[in-house]
C-alpha cells in the first residue's frame, strides 16, 4: 500500500504554488501523517486544495478534457493571470 507523503499544486484556481508535506526536492520537510489537518481563513484555497485531488481522480477516470470541462474549462481552473501549465506533484512511499 502507498502513502502520500507530499503534494504540490501550481496554477490551479487560487493556488499559484502551494505544497504540503515532503517532496523529493524539499530538504528537511516532514512527510504527511495518516491524519493531516488543513486550516486557514475563508477564501484562501482549502476547498480548492482538496478539489485538486478530485480533479486528478477525474483526469484518471474521465480523461483530462472532461475533468476540465466539469469545472468550466481549462482557462477557468487555471490561476488567474497565469500562463503556465497546471502542475501537480505527488510524493508517495510504497511499502515493501
Amino acid at each position: 500500500m502507498a502513502a502520500i507523503e507530499g503534494f504540490r499544486v501550481r496554477n490551479f484556481g487560487v493556488l499559484k504554488d502551494v505544497y504540503i508535506g515532503k517532496l523529493w526536492d524539499t530538504e528537511g520537510a516532514q512527510p504527511l501523517t495518516p491524519l493531516s489537518a488543513v486550516i486557514g481563513k475563508n477564501g484562501v484555497g482549502k476547498s480548492t486544495f482538496f478539489d485538486a485531488f478530485g480533479f486528478l481522480a477525474d483526469c484518471l477516470k474521465l480523461w483530462v478534457e472532461e475533468a476540465c470541462d466539469k469545472r468550466g474549462g481549462f482557462e477557468r481552473i487555471r490561476s488567474q493571470g497565469q500562463t503556465g501549465p497546471i502542475e501537480f506533484r505527488i510524493h508517495y512511499m510504497e511499502e515493501p
